[in-house]
């Protein structure tokens, strides 16, 4: 097993070679604050989320779970990172915690450091434990990409243009 700030920079080659973004920080706060600074518009928070900044005493965005779709920043928390591949589990039960990783344009993830693990398997044994999870999960590794049968590729149709992984030291 690799020691903690080795899997955090593994982590944060893998997620710049997905074309993701990561935002070291300490607390939640920071996190909000980073999400502001994004847009002239208040993020979205999923509700998962939410409490977190709740419990730091954040400013109550006013309604911040209305009208989701292309907003230009959303929160939401990962339940885990992979630092082999730079991706994050995203454990969404609710549609709209979904919907906020779905269709916000830039996507800021927050996980604790503390929860990147090695390997993409030892993050299927972390799923197989938590098996009400599994039926809601999502690996996601960078912006969402397509490409069409001429293979032009597009970022952000069918997800974020934009994803940020705020690790929580």
């Amino acid at each position: 097993m690799m020691a903690l700030s080795d899997r955090t920079a593994l982590f944060a080659e893998g997620l710049a070679a997905a074309q993701g973004e990561l935002f070291p920080c300490t607390s939640w706060e920071d996190v909000w604050r980073y999400a502001v600074s994004l847009s002239d518009e208040a993020p979205v928070v999923s509700p998962a989320a939410y409490e977190q900044l709740q419990r730091g005493a954040l400013p109550d965005v006013n309604d911040p779970l209305r009208s989701i779709a292309d907003r230009a920043v959303g929160i939401t928390e990962a339940a885990l990172a992979v630092a082999e591949t730079g991706s994050v589990l995203l454990i969404e039960p609710a549609p709209i915690d979904r919907a906020v990783s779905l269709l916000t344009h830039h996507l800021i993830v927050a996980v604790t450091e503390q929860d990147i693990v090695d390997e993409l398997a030892d993050g299927f044994r972390w799923l197989a434990r938590q098996p009400r999870a599994a039926a809601y999960a999502t690996f996601v590794t960078g912006p969402s990409r397509t490409a069409d049968i001429e293979r032009s590729l597009t970022i952000g149709v069918q997800g974020p243009s934009r994803l940020s992984v705020a690790v929580l030291a």
